[in-house]
């Protein structure tokens, strides 16, 4: 059974949220899961006696963090040492979940290494320059099909400038199916599969050098998105109708819609798939989407500009404030928006007082009916390590897991929750201190959780299952 956190009522309206506010009934100010584990891993016979001999026992350690005593951790697998995984990108879950994918490079070399197996003991190249997954050159991005049975990769080749999409069995990566092709070189390239079953390719093109503008130029690379049907008979065809300059696209469910999020070069821009169109200056600067509303009718993002997470109605045009100093919120499967912040917090205290003492909420908006609760976490941080913490959310269970931080007694501690939205409790899965970054996702049954961390010795990979 899960210990949940006991919710306690605040009075205060949210910034930004709503003007009526549920608060959840009062509780007690211990909190039962942390002193039912402290209890078991600790009994208070052995505290009294030999404090300064008995220490706490954990489920796992990893590279960084402690697991929680009586969670089921299914394995923690050491990183290879000339591995450097992309902790910008998730762990992703392959054959069914059976296997954890990780993206980075060894030895020069793009790679996707596999963990499987008992303890997660196996370990397999399963996407590799010039080698499986892209045998002909070297590997741009690396999209799954939702089962994970089925890979999509972009391969810059390094015969000839060109840049190939193949579809790849998880289970066997050696068997390569080349389904699209685009002459020229490129300096980038996004695949997302798409809801559809189709796949999106942006393709970025590289700016030639002064002495290659000739009109000897074999094929000029066109930059772009692409849709390819990833059928029997495979095909591929450029939106010429989408003329505003692409950044990374993020794609809302019904996949009617795209918001390109920005780059320093490049501004944001909301993209229409089927109407071929583009929209912008609803922000200033970069962006980062962190979710869309089931209905594909908004969405959640964190501006580069302003420590917050904003929502965004494409019927109306209408931003509006989601939390201050925070960058963790999703939306669950009934609409409603979860969102890590403060209720003490303002603009205006946020911006003058970034290491002030606060504590950490979770705000339940329901946007429909314009109601907020409020539910503490019990945690005391600060604004300026709010706004660096994240949420990822399982559509399918209704849970979250935030990646916050707090002030500890010789450094930064990391704590890493997980939030039940229909049981209204938390949990916290791991802490550490703070020694690097750490990339976290679900699994698709959204029963276990993946988590990649390291620091300037090892990391590790560990999947663990969060409390039913």
């Amino acid at each position: 059974m899960r210990a949940s956190l006991p919710l306690l009522p605040l009075l205060a309206v949210t910034a930004g949220l709503s003007a009526c506010t549920h608060a959840a009934r009062v509780g007690t100010s211990i909190h039962k899961s942390w002193t039912a584990a402290w209890s078991a891993v600790w009994p208070s016979s052995k505290r009294r006696s030999n404090s300064a001999v008995y220490q706490p026992r954990y489920a796992a350690h990893t590279a960084t963090l402690d697991v929680t005593f009586g969670l089921q951790v299914a394995g923690v697998a050491p990183l290879p040492g000339d591995f450097a995984p992309d902790m910008s990108r998730a762990p992703l879950w392959l054959r069914g979940g059976r296997e954890v994918g990780l993206i980075g490079t060894r030895a020069g070399k793009g790679v996707m290494l596999g963990f499987s197996g008992v303890k997660l003991a196996t370990q397999r190249a399963v996407i590799e320059d010039y080698g499986a997954g892209a045998p002909e050159g070297r590997l741009l991005d690396v999209a799954t099909r939702p089962d994970g049975r089925t890979l999509a990769t972009a391969v810059a080749a390094a015969s000839g400038n060109r840049l190939d999409v193949n579809l790849v069995d998880a289970s066997s990566p050696g068997d390569t199916l080349r389904i699209a092709s685009l002459e020229g070189e490129f300096d980038s390239a996004q695949l997302t599969w798409l809801s559809s079953g189709n796949i999106a390719l942006t393709a970025q093109a590289a700016s030639p050098a002064a002495d290659e503008l000739t009109t000897e130029t074999a094929a000029v690379p066109i930059s772009g998105l692409y849709l390819i049907t990833a059928g029997p008979t495979p095909s591929m065809r450029r939106l010429d109708g989408i003329k505003c300059p692409l950044s990374p696209l993020s794609f809302s469910p019904n996949d009617a819609v795209a918001v390109a999020e920005g780059t320093g070069s490049t501004p944001p821009a909301i993209v229409g798939i089927h109407s071929e169109t583009c929209m912008g200056s609803f922000s200033a600067g970069p962006l980062q989407v962190l979710g869309w509303a089931p209905t594909s009718g908004a969405f959640l993002y964190r501006a580069a500009d302003q420590g917050g997470v904003f929502s965004y109605d494409l019927l109306n045009g209408r931003r509006a404030t989601i939390a201050i100093s925070s960058g963790a919120a999703a939306y669950a499967s009934d609409g409603t928006i979860i969102a890590l912040g403060s209720q003490d917090l303002s603009w205006r205290r946020a911006a003058a007082q970034p290491m002030s003492q606060v504590k950490a909420q979770i705000a339940l908006f329901d946007p429909h009916r314009s109601l907020t609760t409020i539910n503490s976490l019990g945690l005391v941080t600060q604004p300026a390590l709010l706004a660096q913490s994240t949420m990822i959310f399982s559509q399918i269970s209704n849970d979250a897991i935030i990646d916050t931080a707090i002030p500890g007694t010789t450094g930064l501690v990391r704590e890493v929750i997980e939030y039940s939205y229909p049981a209204r409790a938390a949990f916290v899965l791991a802490h550490g201190a703070v020694r690097g970054p750490v990339a976290i996702s679900w699994s698709p049954d959204g029963k276990q959780i993946a988590i990649a961390d390291g620091d300037a010795t090892r990391g590790t990979l560990t999947v663990i299952a969060p409390p039913k």
